[in-house]
């Protein structure tokens, strides 16, 4: 599992950190999940964020992995609810929107973007945690535009 952690103190974010919650797959899967749920509330006491972001989960042909995928997602959101934190969820097509400006756009072109828009010294080359800064912009964007609305009002 991808994460990702950003600041919304300047425009582009700043990317914070970033990295894998790396599982032992010698584990059995309620290890594995408790250490997810551990490894996150490591980090949501270390960083303090205010929201937690997930990718929706999309029909998968793998019902094994859509079901790993689905666990692992159940664990964030109990981690992020039970810290308190506001919860969004985004298809993936929102996210290569957000991203990248097309809604069909591939993980390549997803990747060159979040270089291009933190302007990172060098790309992200796993595609979970790719994914989980691309999860993280689209939060940044939307938040930033319910701000700008609710200050317009």
């Amino acid at each position: 599992m991808g994460y990702a952690l950003l600041a919304l103190d300047s425009d582009p974010p700043r990317l914070l950190s970033c990295g894998l919650v790396a599982v032992a797959r010698e584990l059995a899967a309620a290890d594995r999940l408790l250490a997810i749920a551990n490894a996150l509330d490591a980090l949501i006491a270390e960083h303090a964020p205010t929201s937690l972001a997930l990718e929706r989960l999309f029909f998968n042909k793998n019902a094994k992995t859509a079901m790993a995928v689905s666990e692992a997602r159940g664990v964030a959101l109990l981690c992020g609810a039970r810290a308190g934190l506001a919860i969004a969820e985004y298809t993936p097509q929102e996210v290569k929107q957000s991203v990248s400006g097309s809604g069909s756009a591939d993980k390549k072109t997803v990747q060159q973007m979040i270089v291009h828009i933190l302007k990172l010294d060098a790309p992200v080359t796993e595609d979970n945690i790719a994914d989980a800064i691309a999860v993280a912009l689209t939060h940044a964007q939307r938040a930033r535009f319910a701000a700008a609305v609710a200050s317009a009002r």
